[in-house]
């Protein structure tokens, strides 16, 4: 089997042969000795169940011997590399796959964070993913370049992502990649408001996914540290699954903010760097994008971190935490039909759709109240996610007429307009702010107030101000924090019923 032997499993591997053949069940892979059901009649006369879990890692192993198939034999290599990826954590966390130093002590920080195995242990046996080498360093190659990389994406009809621009940077801020990129699937949104790029830009576009999943392989090898902010959602979009890294957002605790607390790179800079490199309202620059992250590390491996960090807390307009974003509208979906979907006991105002030249439009839906668009969000059904930012995202079915009179259903999604951290946060600012309002509200008419008496209490305000603020905030966090549990638990729950509809959609291939 392309040089690989019984004799090279053992009896520890008996988790990862599981997989193997749970993998080769979906697949409907077949050996010398057929699928693995037709193996087991084959070389076996015991009634014993045919689940690999219940069979010994010498049963799985004999199997997986039988494979000549090369994607077959690629795939029992990828799901062995990955899974030495994993249970080799443990030394990535203690540094001892590579020499330290400081740059390794940035790359330990990245993996001894509490979300890195939630956000970094990626699929990297699925068709398509990259597993580069993480074998230890020759005493001799004691290269630590540092690459920072940076991907803008868009949201396609199958509710996953596609590149539409990789850039990457050296540590002397040299471009070393800037390409766009065809999407390979049909795309939902372009959100060119966040990538500045639009179907038009793309028409001449001859660079595939593949061809930008290698390019940015040809700058790694196993000693090369990868640099991003956030850097799970690049590497996801590219399907690479690289073991030294360091991500930015990774690196710091931030004062007066639940532990669940993710700077965005804007508000880092400006917290470590002393400046705002992007205007919010604009489309991003990708190669900014990668080129600061890497200003965030020099700066560190030169100052070091001192303590938490003081991030400005964002007031977020009311006006936009009463709205709801609906994207991905095909043109055959009226405002009358997304009219439908809203609960009747509840008042809403849909935008008219703008279509902005794709084939997909955009609308908002204007509730009267916070509460009133959060209740209509859950009334909605479909799987509870996340777009790229954060937000909580579903994709619903619409129900149309189609040219011929016949009812049918398309999807649609529709997000709220920031996370629920954000919201939460940003209430909580709104409400100290409040408090403050009334507790020093001085009543003008008084003349009674003499200047000094004023000037004092001006003073004391100023103290009892910060105060009352951190209060408000503190009192925030234990809610914050039950609620990223909750978030957790149910994304847990999101990724079991993905299995089971993955391998619903196995089984109904199948059939003939």
């Amino acid at each position: 089997m392309g040089g690989l032997s019984l004799q090279e499993f053992t009896e520890n591997d008996h988790e990862v042969l599981v997989k193997i053949v749970k993998a080769a069940q979906r697949c409907d892979v077949k050996g010398s000795k057929g699928d693995w059901k037709r193996f087991l009649k084959k070389s076996s006369t015991s009634k014993v169940s045919a689940d690999p879990a219940k069979r010994p890692w010498t049963t799985l192993a004999e199997f997986v011997r039988t494979f000549t198939e090369e994607a077959d034999i690629q795939m029992v290599e990828k799901m062995r590399a990955s899974d030495f990826r994993q249970k080799s954590l443990k030394d990535f966390e203690s540094g001892g796959v590579w020499r330290d130093s400081p740059k390794q002590a940035l790359v330990r920080a990245t993996y001894m964070h509490r979300r890195f195995k939630e956000y970094y242990m990626f699929p990297s046996s699925d068709e398509g993913w990259v597993l580069t080498d993480s074998k230890k360093a020759d005493d001799g190659d004691m290269n630590e370049r540092m690459i920072s990389l940076d991907c803008e994406m868009v949201d396609c009809d199958d509710n996953t992502k596609a590149i539409v621009r990789v850039c990457a940077v050296d540590a002397e801020y040299k471009v070393l990649l800037d390409m766009l990129v065809k999407p390979n699937r049909p795309v939902l949104d372009y959100l060119t408001s966040i990538t500045g790029i639009c179907e038009a830009d793309l028409q001449n576009t001859t660079c595939s996914f593949l061809d930008a999943q290698a390019a940015v392989l040809n700058l790694l090898t196993c000693n090369t540290i990868l640099v991003g902010h956030s850097l799970h959602n690049d590497l996801k979009a590219l399907k690479i699954d690289h073991a030294r890294l360091i991500d930015t957002s990774f690196l710091f605790q931030f004062r007066n903010k639940p532990e669940s607390f993710n700077a965005g790179l804007n508000s880092l800079c400006k917290a470590v760097l002393g400046y705002t490199f992007r205007d919010d309202t604009k489309p991003h620059d990708c190669i900014l994008d990668a080129t600061i992250p890497m200003k965030i590390v020099h700066h560190v491996l030169m100052h070091g971190i001192n303590g938490p960090l003081d991030i400005e807390s964002k007031m977020i307009d009311e006006g936009q935490l009463c709205k709801l974003y609906f994207h991905g509208i095909p043109k055959v979906v009226s405002v009358n039909d997304l009219q439908k979907l809203i609960p009747q006991n509840c008042s809403c105002s849909l935008n008219e759709i703008s279509w902005s030249g794709g084939k997909y439009g955009t609308t908002y839906g204007i509730f009267k109240s916070i509460d009133a668009a959060n209740w209509t969000f859950t009334k909605f059904k479909g799987v509870l996610g996340e777009d790229s930012y954060g937000r909580p995202q579903k994709t619903i079915m619409v129900a149309i007429k189609s040219s011929r009179g016949k009812a049918k259903k398309v999807p649609v999604r529709v997000r709220k307009m920031i996370s629920d951290d954000d919201a939460a946060r940003s209430k909580c600012v709104l409400k100290a702010e409040n408090t403050l309002t009334q507790t020093f509200e001085v009543n003008e008419n008084d003349d009674s107030m003499c200047t000094n008496i004023v000037s004092t209490k001006k003073r004391k305000m100023t103290e009892d101000d910060q105060a009352a603020v951190n209060d408000a905030l503190h009192s925030c966090c234990g809610h914050l924090q039950e609620i990223e549990s909750l978030k957790e638990q149910l994304q847990a729950k999101n990724e079991e019923v993905r299995e089971l509809q993955k391998i619903i959609l196995d089984l109904t291939r199948q059939r003939p």
